[in-house]
């Protein structure tokens, strides 16, 4: 995996991603750039509802932080 520094705020929104948060709870902004680093996705459940999920490239950037 290549080298990946994030912003504190965007770590924080990672680790209330993992945590479980509502994407509606996060800043837009910080879920963007986790979504182009490829930490997070969002997946739709609904026409209405979408929930943001650490994808595997997540899980290992927090493993080893």
């Amino acid at each position: 995996m290549e080298s990946t520094v994030l912003s504190p705020h965007e770590f924080a929104v990672l680790l209330l991603v993992n945590d479980g948060a509502e994407p509606d709870e996060l800043d837009r902004a910080d879920v963007e750039a986790l979504i182009e680093r490829q930490l997070v996705t969002l997946e739709h459940r609904g026409p209405d509802r979408c929930y943001a999920r650490v994808t595997l490239q997540g899980y290992v950037f927090l493993k080893a932080s």
